[in-house]
């Protein structure tokens, strides 16, 4: 999105050619009445340069100001969320799954939902280096697992599958393992546990990626056919979105998770409200109805 900074730049270098323009043009020109005439002009146009000089240094000092105000705002909504959300999630265990790219992310979102009374039972990365694609690596991975399947595209559902029974009904931990060694994912916590909250976290810093349909698709539709309540989030500045292909399926999601409002949001959503939360397009809303009053 264009900012209106680059509009004023755009005006003060129009402004600014057309005032050296005059003054080189002066220099052609034979009476001196007109040649006044001119200079009066070049002064005009460079008094109204200055003005957009200063217009340019009162936006940058606004937008500074505004930064600074919203760094204050969010680090005070960070401060309060514990306090507001307090014991919210009790009893509640959740399954943490990053199919994306933001390890910092699932960092935060697991201190959140465990502020607020949450148990995060499990943290499950699937790895980017495996090639869902690839029907001999997907082949492999199903037999060092265990897992019977044909080589075809539905081995690759197969594995979503297994995962999915583990984190819901805490079944095959033993294949978990073993494709955990064959560089499928990545595992940490307690997989004897069965969970039904389950967060997805997605988002991708490259724009071309379609790890959205190869693996958040096919996963939440096992998740959800287990009886999850599944919530999918990514941060607002993710590179490629997964939003879109998210809200193809029965599902919550979050496209500000990284924020204190997409944080809420997440915590609303793990306690059983349903929606498209946040700030892009994609979204229904930002505030979840959970914390809007209901008191006249």
């Amino acid at each position: 999105m264009i900012d209106l900074r680059y509009h004023v730049y755009s005006l003060a270098a129009v402004f600014f050619a057309l005032a050296i323009g005059i003054v080189i043009g002066t220099s052609f020109v034979g009476k001196p009445a007109d040649r006044e005439q001119m200079l009066r002009i070049a002064e005009r146009y460079e008094r109204n340069l200055e003005g957009l000089q200063n217009a340019i240094r009162k936006q940058q000092n606004d937008l500074r100001s505004t930064r600074a105000d919203f760094n204050r705002a969010e680090k005070m909504c960070e401060t309060l969320m514990p306090l507001a959300f307090k014991d919210k999630l009790l009893y509640h265990n959740v399954a943490i799954v990053q199919t994306g790219d933001y390890d910092e992310l699932t960092t935060s979102l697991r201190t959140v939902i465990e502020a607020s009374g949450g148990t995060v039972t499990s943290v499950t990365k699937i790895s980017s280096s495996f090639d869902f694609e690839n029907p001999n690596d997907v082949s492999e991975a199903l037999i060092e697992a265990g897992i019977v399947q044909e080589r075809d595209e539905s081995g690759r559902t197969a594995i979503l599958h297994t995962i999915a029974e583990a984190l819901v009904n805490a079944r095959n931990a033993d294949k978990l393992r073993s494709l955990e060694e064959n560089k499928v994912i990545n595992l940490s916590g307690d997989y004897t546990r069965w969970n039904r909250n389950v967060v997805v976290i997605g988002g991708s810093v490259s724009s071309s990626s379609h790890q959205a349909e190869v693996i958040d698709a096919p996963l939440i539709d096992e998740l959800i056919s287990l009886g999850a309540n599944v919530v999918a989030c990514e941060p607002l500045n993710a590179k490629a979105s997964y939003v879109q292909v998210w809200k193809r399926h029965d599902v919550s999601t979050v496209d500000n998770a990284d924020r204190s409002c997409g944080k809420a949001a997440l915590l609303c959503a793990i306690g059983g409200e349903k929606g498209h939360f946040g700030q892009k397009r994609t979204a229904d809303r930002l505030i979840p109805k959970t914390l809007e009053s209901t008191n006249d």
